[in-house]
């Protein structure tokens, strides 16, 4: 029992006690000093031990046990489960972040890791006009505070929007955030508690990982075939695990560049309602398709209302701009509204209002055209530098939209150190290694396209064309 003397119960705390409890075994479990298949006390000796009522303990068990962090047998006990620690992947992705951007600040290298567009697609001067105009009508009075659900006309449009990826949208459900990564971290602060699973893409976006974790959710990810997740792969997980929440990304998943076929994401959807999850469906680049297939996101098939539709402006607009907007379920609002407050109390009123009039005045597809247009000039450049360059030495999919390309590397070929020989060569390529959450099983690189030359990309891919024919000369 000694090991128990560590967890300090607070009856005075507005937390529940079987909480305080359930999180207290749970410190235990990760840090190690609980290992798999150990039998935990008696309910009776845990709480003459810690000073509660049995019904405490009986309830902190059962909680963890609906979590499958322990497990029990009947007339034997309740013991740590050998699915809780070990095969939950921590991560911590601030590290990696930190990394990506000191690269990227490499002077005069050609950046194949910079995700940004040209500052020149900038609608600037609608923006411009819009804030102008804003302030000619309100004066003052355009830097008032808004509700923190976001300015009611701006959410209106945007309900408009919607409707053009056949998304039926109320204004009372969405919430304007500053950025799809606020969103996240609203997700994790408000409807994650200490313990809860988290299901995600492997790969996957770090930013959103960091998020979940920090919040103390448990993060497992399942691996990704060319039209999605495997969905064998994440009802096996299913069964062992009950997850909360389940991030992904329905088109150009980042990193690897690859769209749900309609099957998987039918087949999502059924899954959350036969486990009873929820789905947090990232869309950053959606409209950065090039292909002739409509969109159809997975909130657009989302009858049981399983989803949280998070959308970014930050690429199809200006990134500096920060402002995106969440669409949820009504069971969320309240959660949802009070993270928000507690975080910015509410988005910039004066950058709403200037969206608002924006798109008031030049609607949404006049400058996404434009964007796509960009877009797809880079992507056929990129596949086509990648093809002379590249393609007898790696192997990857043709996204048909968003801003990169997923490149697996040929045996014993490791992404780490290919992306330091480029590195050499004035090239910054991302290694696979930071987009998974705890080891990584494939060596891969991720080149984005947007904001390099035709020149750049020759010269960039024909130099990672020679790395890689010297790293193989030099391996054993």
């Amino acid at each position: 029992m000694e090991a128990f003397y560590s967890i300090v119960i607070d009856k005075k705390s507005q937390r529940p006690l079987y909480q305080q409890l359930a999180e207290g075994l749970c410190r235990l479990i990760e840090e190690g000093v609980l290992t798999a298949n150990s039998k935990l006390p008696p309910i009776r000796r845990m709480a003459a031990q810690l000073g509660v009522n049995t019904v405490t303990v009986v309830a902190a068990y059962k909680h963890l046990e609906q979590k499958k962090v322990v497990y029990s047998h009947v007339g034997s006990g309740t013991y740590v489960s050998a699915l809780s620690s070990e095969q939950l992947q921590r991560h911590m992705a601030f590290p990696k972040q930190k990394q990506l951007y000191l690269d990227s600040c490499i002077k005069d290298a050609i950046n194949f890791a910079d995700t940004s567009m040209p500052h020149s697609l900038f609608p600037v001067e609608a923006f411009k006009e819009a804030f102008d105009a804003v302030l000619d009508k309100e004066g003052g009075n355009a830097f008032s505070q808004l509700d923190t659900m976001g300015y009611l006309p701006l959410r209106e449009i945007l309900c408009q929007y919607l409707q053009q990826y056949k998304i039926q949208a109320d204004a009372e459900n969405i919430q304007i955030i500053s950025g799809a990564q606020q969103g996240i971290d609203m997700i994790a602060k408000a409807l994650i508690g200490y313990g809860d699973v988290i299901f995600t893409e492997r790969p996957t976006f770090y930013g959103a990982c960091g998020a979940f974790l920090y919040g103390g959710g448990n993060v497992i990810s399942v691996d990704m075939e060319q039209d999605g997740m495997d969905m064998k792969e994440l009802e096996d997980l299913l069964k062992l695990y009950h997850p909360k929440f389940l991030y992904m990304m329905a088109y150009f998943q980042t990193p690897t560049g690859i769209s749900y076929s309609m099957e998987k994401k039918r087949r999502l959807l059924f899954l959350a309602e036969k486990y009873d999850f929820y789905i947090i469906e990232e869309d950053t680049l959606y409209d950065f398709y090039y292909g002739e297939e409509d969109i159809v996101p997975l909130k657009a098939l989302d009858y049981k209302n399983r989803v949280i539709y998070i959308k970014s402006f930050s690429k199809i607009w200006m990134p500096g701009l920060r402002m995106g907007f969440m669409l949820f379920p009504k069971k969320f609002l309240e959660g949802i509204q009070r993270a928000k407050y507690t975080t910015d109390i509410s988005t910039s009123g004066f950058l709403q209002k200037g969206v608002a009039y924006y798109l008031k005045k030049h609607g949404w597809e006049k400058h996404s055209r434009v964007m796509r247009q960009y877009g797809k000039k880079q992507y056929h450049m990129a596949v086509s530098a990648a093809k002379k360059h590249l393609q007898s030495k790696t192997d990857f999919l043709l996204p048909k939209g968003g801003v990169s390309l997923w490149l697996t590397l040929p045996k014993p070929i490791k992404a780490e150190a290919l992306c330091q020989e480029a590195l050499k060569e004035g090239v910054i390529v991302s290694p696979a290694s930071r987009y998974y959450m705890g080891q990584w099983e494939k060596e891969a690189i991720r080149i984005c396209f947007c904001n390099t030359t035709q020149m750049q990309m020759e010269k960039g891919m024909q130099k990672i064309s020679g790395c890689i024919e010297k790293l193989f000369q030099n391996s054993p």
